[in-house]
């Protein structure tokens, strides 16, 4: 858009709507942002609503065919407008505010898209955190549309700055061909290759991945691979080395028992630590994989001498951070070595053989409880020195059911502070030093 374009578009901005300005009166401080058209062009302008109802315009936008504007007040003036130099999601604070100003906003009169030339955006129809940048890259790639109607939505990537924990730029996924308005030239699928991939769209990464790395097999034998595997190559890797077996072997063994990755890969390591045979596929691929598994971590026995013990005392001061509640459920660290076997037999599954890696530190394991029976095992779970919850399985490892699988979200993000909490802290010493 040219500059002489983007100075007469700032005179053309629609007076707000009466109604609209009701729904923005009250009081408690919110952001808006109220979508208007004047011919094709979508404008946008932006209001913060302070704590005492008093309500100021902070920032406008343009969105048309021919590109996108975004307008700041000139200065400390509260009347004048100029085009900005940069296009970014709108910021409600005023000039000198400190960070952790609430920049969240919602929209008001969406229904104005239909009468612009953004009424096949989507914008109004899928999640977005950053409605603006979306715009303007809709604006430049208009089909966009195209990945949103056909399940591709996460191929446009919102990246957010994880030190002040905002967006700050959305784009298309590397390998998208966005020169091209076929949907399967865009994606670098064939029409087989798009139908094996209904429903499982979001691993269409690690389908051309495993494409690229496996070029001797078929669509359909790739996707084997992409549905037991998805993005852990290195896991597969370590497994085909060990067993010696082909990849799709193995991940045709995992998809036909329902066998999850890393659980397999637990009862190798049980294999290896009992010295048996990899190589022999009586071994490696039992018939009965959890009757197997079960049996194997009866036997590999815990061996804690005292230097074990002390570790594991010395590191449960450390992981008392990652002790976490709510009404009915909570997260708590073992008190012993052998409450870790306990939980392994109570529940029939293989903790029992990560109670040395956790008294180590290697691995972190905890316990899901119930607040009604905080003493009767319920779900376990692993979290790696990251951060990241890596399982969580309860009786004879069943997978999570949908109450502990978004409890298990709700961890994972309060994980996710303390340890982004930490790496702040540790930058702040360094630049201190």
């Amino acid at each position: 858009m040219k500059q002489q374009r983007k100075i007469d578009l700032l005179h053309c901005f629609p007076v707000l709507p009466g109604a609209i300005a009701e729904q923005m009166q009250g009081r408690g401080a919110l952001n808006f942002c109220v979508f208007l058209t004047y011919g094709h062009e979508l404008f946008v302008r932006c209001y913060h609503r302070y704590t005492n109802g008093t309500i100021a315009e902070r920032q406008r936008y343009v969105f048309a065919k021919d590109g996108a504007v975004r307008y700041i007040l000139d200065g400390y003036s509260e009347t004048k407008w100029r085009v900005a130099s940069e296009f970014k999601e709108p910021r409600f604070a005023a000039k000198g505010y400190p960070y952790g100003f609430d920049n969240t906003y919602c929209i008001l009169n969406a229904d104005a898209l239909k009468e612009s030339d953004m009424k096949y955006s989507g914008v109004n129809k899928y999640n977005f955190y950053c409605p603006m940048l979306y715009l303007r890259l809709y604006v430049r790639h208009p089909n966009v549309e195209y990945l949103l109607k056909s399940g591709y939505r996460h191929l446009i990537e919102e990246n957010q700055n994880s030190y002040y924990s905002y967006i700050t730029s959305v784009k298309i996924n590397w390998r998208v061909n966005l020169k091209s308005n076929n949907l399967l030239k865009m994606l670098g699928l064939n029409r087989e290759e798009f139908k094996l991939l209904k429903g499982w769209e979001k691993r269409y990464d690690n389908y051309l991945y495993y494409r690229e790395a496996f070029p001797q097999y078929k669509p359909p034998e790739v996707m084997e691979i992409v549905k037991a595997y998805g993005y852990e190559r290195g896991t597969l890797d370590s497994h085909t080395a060990y067993t010696g077996l082909k990849p799709l072997r193995i991940a045709r063994y995992l998809n036909e028992q329902q066998i999850e990755p890393r659980l397999y890969g637990d009862y190798l390591d049980q294999c290896r630590q009992l010295g048996y045979n990899l190589r022999d596929t009586a071994i490696s691929l039992p018939h009965d994989f959890h009757t197997m598994h079960a049996r194997l971590s009866q036997l590999t026995k815990i061996k804690a001498d005292e230097k074990t013990r002390r570790a594991f005392a010395e590191n449960m001061q450390k992981r008392a951070r990652l002790a976490y509640a709510e009404q009915e459920l909570f997260v708590r660290q073992p008190t012993s070595i052998e409450e870790i076997a306990h939980e392994g037999k109570v529940l029939a599954h293989c903790v029992g053989g990560y109670a040395e890696r956790h008294a180590k530190g290697v691995t972190t394991i905890l316990f899901i409880r119930k607040a009604a029976e905080p003493d009767k095992p319920f779900f376990t779970v692993e979290v790696d020195n990251s951060g990241i919850i890596r399982q969580c399985y309860g009786d004879h490892n069943t997978p999570a059911t949908a109450e502990i699988e978004a409890f298990r979200k709700r961890y994972q993000h309060y994980l996710t502070e303390v340890f982004e909490n930490e790496k702040r802290t540790e930058r702040k010493l360094q630049q201190s030093a």
